[in-house]
């Protein structure tokens, strides 16, 4: 109990990281939802359709929010930059019925320096999560898929007097919102125990627990469990920030989303006890923590939906516990119960604690 009190002071000392946490919840959401209004970008897009389908065509009237739409009949790219065009987006043949498949085929874009072609990018590749979802809730039956499609509204399709938000739960940009949620918490998470062991080695603190009879395991032990309450709440937090900003999008998937928050939370502190560990200094902590961090947002979907990400990336991120927070959070807007996601990111855990035991055996903390 005294060490949980001295836990919890320390953190709420840390006065940096909640800044840290507030600027990055409420600047995501601001992004997002500027990103979702880019109606007000005027590009010039040139658009090669090698496809002609229907879905190749909404791809088309999509992109006509971003500025004015020119067909292309030429396959040369730099000629069609040098004709004017700041964006040109090719679509390629099979489009329409790769989706209609259940696959996920890929736009190809080139632009100009200096254009806007990232923003159109991904709004365009945002309006393709939302057809793969309307996909899935017409079972890829193309007839439906266009009812289901005259319904949506310009806003989303959560709206509860919708027919089909049973199974298209969700909008792009809230799972978007929560991929980019899933970076701030590994940042925050990584710090907890690295920084306070760190400060207890600088103030002395650390040396005078050692000269109680307190073993290293159990200090590790009673660390992580200490975090892991104050954890908690820094989770519950966010959760409540979520449910703010995206409303019916959280509090309809609440009990499954705060399981996933909570043993995201234990995989994360598990692996910053292992840095704690393993790193003798500050510096060295810093370093590690941040290269996990990025490593996993990177190839765990943080910054990329799944759907979009390279598969050699996506083969990477199933080793870190970022990928199956947002692999769990796909699933469970699918209705499907995350269970394959809660059981490897407990599993990750495991593993990273039987590594820590062998650690503290091998090399004791001094």
């Amino acid at each position: 109990m005294v060490l949980f009190r001295h836990v919890a002071k320390r953190m709420l000392r840390k006065k940096g990281l909640w800044v840290f946490t507030f600027v990055s919840v409420f600047g995501f959401a601001l992004i997002l939802s500027f990103l979702s209004s880019t109606s007000a970008l005027n590009a010039s897009i040139g658009i090669l359709d090698r496809d002609g389908g229907t879905l190749a065509n909404r791809v088309i009237e999509e992109a006509g929010r971003f500025g004015s739409v020119t067909p292309l009949e030429t396959d040369e790219t730099d000629e069609a930059l040098l004709q004017g065009q700041d964006v040109v987006l090719t679509i390629p043949d099979g489009f329409t019925e790769a989706l209609l498949n259940g696959e996920t085929p890929r736009l190809s874009f080139s632009a100009t320096e200096g254009s806007d072609a990232a923003l159109i990018e991904q709004a365009l590749n945002s309006h393709l999560s939302r057809e793969r979802q309307l996909l899935i809730a017409s079972d890829f039956d193309e007839e439906r898929f266009n009812e289901l499609a005259d319904l949506e509204t310009e806003n989303g399709y959560t709206l509860s007097s919708e027919p089909f938000q049973q199974s298209v739960a969700t909008t792009a940009r809230t799972q978007a919102f929560l991929g980019l949620l899933s970076f701030v918490m590994m940042s925050a998470f990584l710090q907890f125990i690295p920084l306070f062991v760190a400060d207890d080695r600088d103030e002395k603190i650390y040396s005078r627990l050692f000269a109680a009879p307190v073993t290293p395991r159990r200090y590790i032990g009673s660390l992580f469990v200490s975090f892991c309450a104050v954890g908690l709440l820094y989770v519950l937090m966010l959760l409540a920030f979520s449910a703010v900003l995206y409303r019916q999008d959280i509090l309809a998937h609440l009990p499954v989303l705060t399981l996933l928050f909570i043993v995201y939370l234990f995989v994360c502190l598990a692996i910053g006890s292992l840095i704690a560990i393993l790193a003798t200094n500050r510096e060295k902590a810093n370093i590690w923590q941040t290269s996990v961090t990025m490593a996993a947002a990177i190839t765990g979907g943080a910054f990329i939906s799944l759907t979009w990400l390279p598969e050699t990336l996506q083969a990477v991120g199933r080793f870190l516990p970022t990928y199956w927070f947002n692999y769990g959070v796909a699933q469970m807007y699918e209705d499907r119960f995350p269970v394959n996601s809660v059981l490897i990111l407990l599993g990750m855990a495991l593993v990273v604690f039987l590594v820590i035991a062998w650690a503290l055996k091998k090399r004791p903390l001094t």
